[in-house]
């Protein structure tokens, strides 16, 4: 190996073969993969993971985390509009797929140029997550979708589906574009026998906001959804931080 480094590197041929595998780089290590993360999307995934460790150890009833309307406006346990986007289900092979799927597309949107400005990409996680709460009553009255975790990702999927619309993605060996790609992914969830609900919700979601906060203003002239500054202010300390 040092042979094929001449030069000012060839030093390195003295030095033991341990110490010279430690001088390697290190970008593709887990570590460098989940500092690298955006912000929300690091935190977001570190919340998910912890929530779902704890509730595989038994430490934490997952029927705390869910989404009960009823529970909500009787006895006040507001944190359940949260929480129900928290827990995807114990540790699973669907569990890893919902995992990947969040990392990989709220990534890509949170480095969209949409939520260029700090504290537009958490004033979106918010209204999605209060959105979801809202629709899943319509869809399943009186106490909503218990779980809304996958319908979150579906939303943050499809949002970047319609702000990226021909990038290109391979999915199982095609090669479709971005905004084939949830529809794709709902048929793939009907070939398995698997429930689409959750998809469609996420996907009603993501195109509410779609239209509200693009369409409307380019058609009508009209903004109807904009950062509140709270959100800016909060933000900013840590990506100006980050950076």
């Amino acid at each position: 190996l040092a042979q094929a480094h001449p030069g000012p590197s060839a030093s390195v041929a003295a030095v033991p073969g341990r110490w010279a595998a430690r001088q390697l780089p290190m970008e593709n290590t887990p570590e460098q993969w989940y500092k690298n993360l955006p912000i929300l999307t690091r935190v977001g995934l570190t919340v998910i993971f912890g929530v779902t460790v704890l509730v595989q150890l038994e430490i934490l009833n997952p029927m705390l985390l869910t989404l009960n309307w009823p529970l909500v406006l009787n006895k006040l346990q507001v944190w359940r509009l949260l929480t129900s986007v928290c827990f995807f289900g114990t540790f699973s092979f669907q569990f890893l797929f919902q995992l990947y799927f969040f990392c990989s597309f709220s990534s890509k949107l949170e480095q969209n140029e949409i939520f260029s400005q700090p504290g537009d990409y958490l004033f979106f996680l918010l209204v999605q997550i209060l959105m979801l709460d809202v629709i899943s009553l319509v869809l399943s009255w009186p106490t909503g979708f218990p779980l809304l975790g996958p319908s979150l990702v579906f939303a943050i999927l499809y949002y970047w589906s319609r702000r990226e619309p021909y990038a290109t993605l391979n999915f199982f060996s095609f090669t479709i574009k971005g905004y084939q790609f949830p529809f794709a992914l709902c048929f793939f969830q009907m070939l398995i026998g698997g429930s689409i609900w959750g998809d469609l919700l996420g996907l009603a979601s993501g195109h509410i906001y779609y239209f509200l906060k693009e369409v409307v203003p380019a058609e009508y002239g009209h903004t109807l959804i904009k950062t509140p500054g709270f959100f800016v202010t909060f933000m900013s300390q840590y990506t100006s931080g980050a950076s």
